[in-house]
């Protein structure tokens, strides 16, 4: 008892090829989903605002007991933080031509300085070059007296 199944697939039954991109199969799905959404999160907004209503009553009361708090940390922060920049950036607006002035002077002393060096340098192998020793000519001619090594006279007895 044997039987044979045959089975065929095609993928479209008249053979031809789809023209259509498959972004317009995704289209209706996210306009729904989004549309979905906007619905949820639009019920959700008022939902909350219902709810919040009534809190409303608390936020005078909340701000009457708060008010020394708050009224100490902004003293605290203008003392603390607003005052001092506020001195150190008028300084630093009123200092700074004096600033300029300093740092182009310390950077124009030290290309000078560096130029001047360099060319005296430069002057001075040119005009008086420098000879060669005396005592790299000739070791003898040296004026430095050698040293001598004693000999030993300590023998080993065996």
């Amino acid at each position: 008892m044997t039987s044979t199944i045959t089975a065929t697939a095609s993928l479209l039954p008249t053979g031809q090829l789809s023209t259509q991109p498959p972004i317009t199969q995704v289209i209706p799905i996210l306009r729904a989903t989004f549309g979905l959404l906007r619905t949820f999160l639009s019920q959700a907004s008022r939902l909350v605002v219902a709810l919040a209503t009534p809190l409303l009553i608390f936020v005078p009361l909340i701000s009457r007991l708060l008010g020394p708090v708050i009224l100490i940390f902004h003293i605290v922060l203008d003392v603390a933080l607003y005052t001092p920049y506020t001195i150190i950036s008028s300084v630093a607006v009123a200092l700074y031509p004096i600033y300029m002035f300093c740092g182009v002077a310390c950077i124009f002393g030290a290309v000078l300085g560096i130029l001047g060096g360099s060319l005296v340098t430069l002057l001075n192998n040119i005009i008086a070059p420098e000879l060669p020793k005396a005592e790299l000519l000739h070791p003898k001619l040296s004026m430095r007296p050698k040293k001598r090594r004693r000999k030993s006279s300590f023998v080993e007895d065996s």
